[in-house]
C-alpha cells in the first residue's frame, strides 16, 4: 500500500507540472524530442513504429507521427477497446484519428489490427521515468498489460518532459521498464536490470 501511495503523490505532482506548461512550450518541446528520436539508430532501423497520440500536457507527438508517415514507416497506434485493454492499429492518415471516450485521439475501429511483435520501436508515454527504466503511468495499467511480453528485439522508448525524470520510482512486479527515455533535452539510455 505504501508503494501505491507514493505513486499517487508523484502522479499528482507531475500532472500539476505538466498542466502549467503553455501550448507554445509544449509545441517547442515536442518538436525538439521528435528531432532527437528520429536520429536514434533504433528509429532508423525500424520499418514499423508504434507511437501514440498525445493529449493534455503530455510531450506532443504530432511532429513525430507526421515524420513517421513522411519517412514511409508503418505507423501503429493504440486504441482503447474496453476499460482495461489496448489494441494496436495501423494508421495511414493522422487526420483520420478520432477521440476516444477518454478524449485521446486513436484509430477508428475499422483500422487494420496489428500486433506488438510487428513494431521495432514502441514509444511509451508516462507521468514519470527514472534512469533504471522504471515508468510511472496514469494508474490504469493499459501499457503494462500491452507491454507485458514485448519481443526482445523491440525497443521500448519512454517519452517525457525532462522534469518527469526522477531519481527513483517506486516499482511493483507488473511494472514494465523502458530501454531509454526521450526528452526535449536528450535521450537517456537506461540501466535496465
Amino acid at each position: 500500500m505504501e508503494t501505491r501511495a507514493a505513486k499517487d503523490r508523484l502522479r499528482a505532482e507531475l500532472k500539476d507540472r505538466r498542466t502549467a506548461l503553455t501550448p507554445r512550450e509544449l509545441q517547442v518541446a515536442g518538436d525538439a524530442a521528435a528531432r532527437l528520436i528520429t536520429q536514434l539508430p533504433e528509429w532508423k532501423q525500424s520499418k514499423t513504429v508504434c507511437l501514440y497520440a498525445s493529449f493534455g500536457g503530455e510531450l506532443p507527438t504530432d511532429a513525430l507521427l507526421a515524420i513517421a508517415l513522411l519517412e514511409g514507416k508503418r505507423l501503429l497506434l493504440p486504441r482503447v477497446t474496453n476499460k482495461t485493454a489496448l489494441t494496436l492499429h495501423e494508421v495511414t492518415d493522422i487526420a483520420a484519428l478520432q477521440p476516444s471516450r477518454l478524449g485521446i485521439r486513436e484509430p477508428k475501429p475499422s483500422a487494420q489490427v496489428a500486433t506488438l511483435a510487428e513494431a521495432g520501436l514502441i514509444l511509451v508515454p508516462g507521468l514519470g521515468f527514472d534512469n533504471a527504466g522504471r515508468r510511472l503511468g496514469f494508474g490504469g495499467g493499459f501499457y503494462d498489460r500491452l507491454l507485458a511480453k514485448p519481443p526482445r528485439k523491440t525497443f521500448l522508448l519512454g517519452h517525457a518532459h525532462s522534469f518527469q525524470i526522477v531519481p527513483r520510482l517506486p516499482d511493483e512486479p507488473h511494472d514494465i521498464k523502458v530501454k531509454a527515455v526521450a526528452t526535449p533535452q536528450g535521450v537517456i539510455r537506461c540501466r535496465v536490470r
